[in-house]
């Protein structure tokens, strides 16, 4: 009963995937047929080209502006910044990632090693943040980067990012600070390293697999987030690009197929390298 709850967990995680791949290489006009097979009769690799901007073998045409002459590309030039978007992806994710390791890294150490007045509600504060809705908070926020002149700009979002992210990483590396042995840090404490010092020369070093495991989380939550980067900027992120896809005039499934392939590539070849940090990191704290 287990693995037949497992297998049918698995099928209904895995179909959409399969069903979006299948679709990529599939022809405009054969999407939809009854019944869905299981893979297209004769797959084809234009939807790929039209989404990168390669023209296709049967014509030669500029995807998303000459629609009369490339009658299968979408109704709108989105399709033609997908490459440049994954890029400014990577740059946020990655100026993400930094601030965010770079803050709570002082934060949970502190939480972990330090008594101080207010840290147990610290603490619990910041589990309490991670609960709160992204709509409730978009006002203000848009209002706070309207008067700093930031919309439309790679730091509206590392900035709201960031803040939505350190909770989460507060948490996680606490939770790998605790485990830890003090005596690492008075063994260092005797050889004259002060607190700074012992933090970047002894525990840094043992923390690496939780500051990866960290880094990884954020960078994709980072790279999915979809609500804030189509409020604050103009689809200058994968997520908000893709919805681009959809318009008035017409919605080719096809190539948001392709392109949504090719935006999944990065983070799961990211978690398939770091899958073991990952699981250390969110199993650290467990056995408390």
């Amino acid at each position: 009963m287990i693995y037949s709850a497992a297998a049918v967990f698995v099928v209904w995680i895995l179909f959409p995937i399969w069903y979006t791949l299948s679709s990529s290489f599939t022809k405009p006009s054969e999407i939809g047929a009854r019944p869905t097979p299981f893979w297209p009769a004769s797959p084809t690799l234009d939807n790929y080209r039209l989404v990168l901007g390669i023209p296709t073998k049967d014509q030669e045409c500029i995807p998303g502006i000459d629609i009369v002459n490339c009658g299968a590309a979408a109704s709108n030039v989105s399709v033609n910044k997908l490459v440049d978007t994954m890029f400014n992806s990577f740059i946020v994710g990655a100026a993400v990632v930094f601030f965010t390791l770079l803050i709570s890294t002082i934060a949970a150490y502190s939480l972990s090693r330090y008594r101080f007045a207010g840290s147990v509600f610290f603490l619990n504060f910041t589990i309490l943040s991670r609960i709160v809705p992204g709509l409730v908070l978009v006002a203000p926020i848009f209002i706070f980067l309207r008067v700093l002149n930031l919309l439309n700009t790679p730091w509206a979002l590392i900035i709201s990012y960031t803040s939505f992210t350190l909770p989460l990483a507060i948490i996680i590396l606490k939770n790998y600070f605790d485990q830890i042995s003090i005596d690492l840090e008075e063994a260092a404490a005797l050889d004259g390293a002060g607190r700074l010092q012992t933090l970047k020369l002894v525990i840094l070093p043992v923390a690496v697999p939780g500051l990866i495991a960290t880094g990884v989380l954020v960078f994709l939550e980072s790279w999915s987030e979809f609500f804030f980067a189509l409020v604050l900027t103009d689809s200058y992120t994968v997520p908000a690009l893709l919805a681009g896809f959809l318009s008035m005039q017409t919605f080719n499934w096809t190539l948001l197929s392709a392109a949504t392939i090719i935006a999944i590539i990065p983070p799961v070849l990211l978690v398939m390298i770091f899958q073991k940090y990952i699981v250390t990191a969110l199993a650290s704290g467990t056995g408390k």
